[in-house]
């Protein structure tokens, strides 16, 4: 059963759960899906955005066509805000706006490369020790992998990203912890939220970042301007 967050007769927001991919893949056709499961929970929705098999967190899907084109207009003109929680190795306690092209240099890799595209992920200290830090991160593009290339190439890779950094956590410690955009139909601003869950809570206190606690009672009920 997926954990509805939000939902109204345009919207539905849920809290994916890590170790899932988004969209049926076709080497693996029998492979669960988050857009089958949430199909069969609230029936036909359309895909807008996804989220890697290892993160967790707030995602949504249209369930009226007709309002597709409204939001995608929404993420060209990056006015869909999403934040999100990391874990990440070493000491990061400087914000900083990291300005990096990426391009793929495999068949599942991603890297910073001269002539890749361009792509902007801010970043926010909440807690720095040695054992790994505690950051908040904002996107000004959505590039493939693009949070976890660019924390590799600054030296601070995600705790436990097999693939740009070492496998020593449960999974690759990222967080969609915050989505916000304008309701396609009323207009008005919509901020969904998804808890910190268990596994990311535990690494957490695992490297003695006790800052994690602050976000344990984030609500899953929206805010609206409405």
């Amino acid at each position: 059963m997926i954990r509805v967050l939000f939902e109204d007769e345009c919207l539905v927001f849920v809290d994916k759960p890590a170790g899932i991919v988004v969209q049926r893949r076709l080497h693996a056709p029998d492979e669960p899906f988050l857009l089958d499961l949430v199909e069969r929970q609230v029936g036909p929705v359309s895909l807008l955005q996804r989220l890697d098999r290892g993160t967790s967190g707030v995602i949504f899907f249209s369930k009226r066509v007709e309002l597709n084109a409204r939001l995608t207009r929404q993420f060209e003109r990056k006015r869909i805000r999403k934040r999100y929680l990391a874990l990440v190795e070493g000491a990061l306690g400087e914000a900083r706006a990291i300005d990096l092209p990426i391009a793929r240099v495999g068949a599942i890799q991603f890297g910073v490369r001269e002539g890749g595209k361009r792509a902007i992920t801010h970043v926010e200290p909440i807690e720095a020790r040695p054992t790994g830090s505690l950051v908040a991160l904002r996107l000004e593009t959505g590039r493939t992998h693009q949070i976890r290339v660019h924390l590799s190439a600054i030296g601070h890779p995600l705790a436990g990203d097999w693939l740009y950094g070492e496998r020593n956590a449960t999974r690759p410690m990222l967080h969609a912890a915050e989505l916000e955009l304008t309701h396609p139909l009323t207009q008005q601003p919509l901020c969904v939220t998804a808890p910190v869950p268990p596994d990311f809570r535990a690494e957490a206190l695992r490297r003695e970042l006790g800052a994690v606690a602050l976000f344990d009672e984030m609500s899953p009920a929206p805010t609206s301007g409405a």
